[in-house]
């Protein structure tokens, strides 16, 4: 009888491990990722650099390119207004123009004068290159260098691409105008190209960079930066959708909650630049639960030192952990946090009940 008893309360322990086993919700956080670009630069006192090259690619005459160094007038004229301006660093303003799976492309604005264009979407003519393109295909018909010389009234600047550049991010002069190409990794395509006129490209250094003359700074905190903040945070969330829509995932849904957790956690690290194997703010886990939010799964993206929405999304598509995290099918929805140069994505699976009445913009 008592070897019954005590097989019955062994049967009634391992059940209700089972079940807390079970309704456990999965909690995953993903390593930083950190752009490091911004910290590799020198200063060249020995010898002259060598002059821009003057046998670059000639620019392109059709595509969305031809609007860089145009008046704004002509790019609404052709697309319409944009959904929305967004605030941005280096004085830009950006125009979204999202149009779901047939593309999304953001151009900065300076002064009423196309500055940039970063394009995600197979509909948008990026001529002469397209989104899905083989990596190898690029190398069979253009000729690509690991070192490009650029200059301008204040200095003569020579970005240099090391290996992963060369796979990842390449650099294509046209002219007076200059392309990044973003490469995905895992099928060796382009995932999104950047056009950028010249002094763009000079002021946001998005390579190792050797110089002579001035050299311009890093953004530092703006007046409007809450502003910016939230604009990256849209952007990130409109990509990330875009991205799982190609991807044949469903559309995350924007968590308002969620959201501001990622923005106490992107503030912490900016407050503590720990990253020493400290959790600022405490784990994901642990600031869903202060939270009271109730979720089956939750996943954490977070990257810092990027100047741009873009090159955030690149860096985690381009991370095996990351990439599986964003392309999760069953996450439900989602919360990005911006503070300054840091970035967290936070992503968690919902029952179905609760998702029937929720709205997939961030924006009410």
């Amino acid at each position: 009888m008592k070897m019954k008893a005590f097989m019955r309360i062994m049967v009634v322990i391992i059940i209700i491990f089972l079940i807390g086993f079970y309704n456990t919700p999965t909690v995953q956080e993903n390593e930083l990722v950190q752009n490091e670009v911004a910290d590799r630069l020198r200063e060249e006192t020995a010898q002259p650099l060598p002059p821009a090259m003057s046998d670059s690619l000639t620019r392109p005459k059709s595509g969305v390119s031809i609007f860089i160094g145009q008046p704004t007038e002509q790019l609404t004229a052709q697309w319409g207004e944009p959904d929305r301006v967004d605030a941005g660093y280096y004085g830009l303003e950006w125009f979204i123009y999202n149009r779901g799976n047939e593309g999304y492309f953001q151009v900065a604005v300076k002064e009423e004068e196309v500055k940039s264009i970063f394009i995600l979407g197979d509909a948008i003519d990026v001529s002469p290159f397209y989104i899905g393109q083989p990596l190898e295909e690029i190398y069979r018909f253009t000729m690509i260098n690991s070192e490009i010389v650029v200059e301008n009234e204040k200095g003569t600047y020579q970005f240099e691409l090391n290996e992963e550049d060369l796979n990842t991010r390449l650099l294509v002069p046209f002219g007076d105008i200059f392309a990044q190409i973003f490469i995905d990794r895992v099928d060796g395509t382009v995932f999104g190209i950047y056009f950028l006129d010249k002094d763009s490209l000079i002021e946001q250094r998005p390579y190792e960079l050797v110089y002579q003359g001035d050299i311009p700074k890093t953004p530092i905190e703006q007046e409007n930066q809450l502003e910016i903040n939230q604009a990256v945070e849209q952007q990130i969330f409109d990509m990330t959708n875009i991205i799982r829509l190609k991807n044949g995932r469903d559309e995350v849904v924007w968590e308002s909650e969620v959201a501001e957790i990622a923005r106490y956690h992107s503030q912490s690290l900016y407050e503590e630049d720990l990253f020493t194997g400290e959790n600022a703010g405490g784990t994901l886990a642990e600031r869903l639960t202060v939270a009271s939010l109730e979720y089956e799964e939750a996943s954490e993206n977070i990257a810092m030192n990027y100047t741009h929405s873009f090159a955030v999304i690149h860096a985690w598509l381009n991370s095996q952990e990351h990439r599986e995290t964003i392309l999760k099918p069953h996450f439900t929805h989602l919360g990005v946090g911006v503070y300054y140069l840091y970035f967290t994505q936070d992503f968690i699976k919902r029952e179905e009940e609760e998702n029937s009445n929720e709205n997939a913009s961030i924006k009410e």
